[in-house]
């Protein structure tokens, strides 16, 4: 069933308020009432929709849901070349980058963080189909993949927050698709001998 339009602007007044507040002042001081100012909305309407400002924040990606559903809907509708999660979720952090350093670090980065994992789990629980997954568990392979686009996340707005999305998004793909050299690797997972010694030859 639709949501009703009045609720899905309230809603919206309350996420942008969030976000105008984050890039002005600091997260955690941030309260349910300087929201409700911004957003100009009433107490008794925000308690209708949200538990706490934590809450506001978490089910605030469910935009970013709506962004991964369109983008799919598009690539099924061919109005786009093809679905590319993976590439939306790059440009919609390079987006909000402000809002991703304002909350780095803090409680409402890890809020963040858990929201995004969330989002993404579910959309990939729904398009991959049940069963193994290329022989190997369905929810290690989302997990997998989960913690993989977060790590390059996280270095990426860490230690090359210059670097375009698209750049970050091959990296990702790179080691998604391709993984990590046997040398590379070779020293946290060991290998048989013979492995180890044609890498020594290389």
């Amino acid at each position: 069933m639709a949501i009703d339009r009045r609720v899905v602007r309230t809603r919206t007044a309350l996420y942008d308020a969030l976000v105008a507040l984050i890039r002005t002042k600091d997260y955690e001081a941030i309260t349910v009432d300087d929201i409700l100012d911004e957003a100009n909305v009433g107490r008794s309407t925000f308690y209708a929709h949200f538990t706490s400002k934590d809450d506001l924040l978490q089910r605030s990606l469910e935009r970013l849901r709506d962004l991964l559903v369109g983008v799919r809907q598009g690539a099924l509708d061919g109005v786009e070349d093809g679905w590319d999660p993976a590439r939306a979720l790059f440009e919609h952090v390079g987006e909000y980058a402000d809002v991703q350093a304002a909350l780095a670090g803090g409680h409402g980065g890890a809020v963040l963080r858990e929201a995004v994992d969330k989002v993404l789990a579910d959309v990939l629980r729904q398009t991959m189909g049940a069963g193994p997954a290329g022989g190997l568990p369905r929810e290690l392979v989302i997990q997998h993949m989960v913690a993989t686009f977060n790590t390059t996340l996280r270095w990426w707005r860490e230690h090359r927050p210059a670097m375009a999305p698209a750049e970050a998004d091959a990296l990702f793909r790179q080691l998604l698709l391709r993984g990590l050299p046997a040398d590379v690797a070779t020293p946290f997972i060991g290998a048989d001998k013979r492995v180890v010694k044609r890498l020594s030859c290389a």
